[in-house]
C-alpha cells in the first residue's frame, strides 16, 4: 500500500482486477495531502502501523478500531492546516457518487477531533439525502440550516445543537426546501460561514454527492480543505481523478476509501 504525501506523488488504491482502469499504480492522480486507502479488505487505513478496520461500516458512531483510522485522518488534517498557517479550519467531506458512506466519515472525522477537548461543528449539507440529524438525534422540526436559508435571521446560536458526542456539535438540515435555489452561494450562507470562523472549532460540511450536482463544487469555494469519499471496488480510477480535478489543488485534501455493505 502506498499514500500521497503533501508533495504529490503516485500511489495505487482499489483491488487489482476490480476494473480495467485501477489495475496501475501510476494510474493513481496525485494529491497535495491525505489518501487512505484499502488494503485487502480493510475500509480505512493508512500507514505507519494503523491497524485495518472492520469490513462493514455501522450506520451511526465508529468502533475502537475504525477510530484509530478518523484520528489519523485529523492528524493529518492538522499538519496541513499547520503548513498554510491555520489554527482553526473548515473541511467539506463529499462523496463521488451517493451511497459512499461520506456521512459517516464526516461524521466520524468531528467527532475525532472532539478527542483533544476541542469543539467541532458538523453542518449538514446534504440537501437531497441528510442524515446526521437521526443519528445524532437532533429534530428536524426544530429547524436547521435550509430553514435559515430560507428565512435567514440573527440568531445562529439557536442552529446549532449540542449532541451525544461531548464537544461536537450539529447544525441539522432541516425542513427540506420545498423549491430548488442557490443556497449554498447565497448571502446567508457565506454569513453562516464567517460566524463559524469566528467561533474557536473545527466545522465539518456534510456534502452531496459530486456527480448529478454542481453543489459540492459550490460548498468548496466556502471551505479550507476537502475530503472525497470514494466507494471502494465501485468508484473507478478515471472517475475519481476526475472529480479531484474539479477542486482546488492547495485546499484538497486527498481521497478515502469506503465499503457499503
Amino acid at each position: 500500500m502506498s499514500t500521497t504525501g503533501r508533495r504529490g506523488g503516485n500511489g495505487s488504491f482499489g483491488r487489482e482486477g476490480d476494473n480495467p482502469e485501477d489495475t496501475r499504480p501510476d494510474a493513481m492522480p496525485t494529491s497535495r495531502a491525505l489518501v487512505v486507502q484499502p488494503k485487502k479488505r480493510s475500509l480505512l487505513s493508512v500507514e505507519q502501523g494503523l491497524p485495518p478496520v472492520a469490513q462493514r461500516l455501522p450506520a451511526g458512531m465508529a468502533t475502537t478500531e475504525q477510530l484509530d483510522a478518523f484520528r489519523e485522518l485529523r492528524t493529518r488534517l492538522l499538519a496541513m492546516a499547520d503548513g498554510v498557517g491555520l489554527g482553526y479550519f473548515s473541511t467539506l467531506v463529499v462523496p463521488l457518487s451517493p451511497n459512499s458512506g461520506a456521512s459517516f466519515v464526516a461524521r466520524n472525522l468531528a467527532a475525532a477531533f472532539t478527542l483533544q477537548e476541542r469543539f467541532a461543528v458538523l453542518v449538514d449539507c446534504n440537501i437531497r439525502h441528510p442524515t446526521q440529524h437521526v443519528a445524532l438525534g437532533a429534530r428536524v422540526e426544530d429547524g436547521g440550516l435550509f430553514d435559515f436559508l430560507e428565512q435567514p435571521h440573527n440568531n445562529l446560536e439557536r442552529l446549532v445543537r449540542p449532541t451525544g458526542v461531548p464537544g461536537l456539535h450539529l447544525i441539522p438540515s432541516g425542513r427540506p426546501p420545498n423549491s430548488p435555489r442557490e443556497y449554498f452561494s447565497s448571502s446567508p450562507m457565506r454569513a453562516l460561514m464567517a460566524a463559524l470562523r469566528q467561533e474557536h472549532c473545527y466545522v465539518f460540511l456534510d456534502g452531496p454527492p459530486i456527480k448529478g450536482s454542481p453543489d459540492a463544487r459550490i460548498l468548496s469555494d466556502l471551505v479550507d480543505f476537502i475530503v472525497l469519499v470514494a466507494g471502494y471496488g465501485r468508484d473507478t480510477t478515471a472517475a475519481i481523478a476526475q472529480a479531484a480535478a474539479m477542486f482546488d489543488r492547495a485546499k484538497f485534501a486527498g481521497v478515502v476509501f469506503n465499503e457499503r455493505g
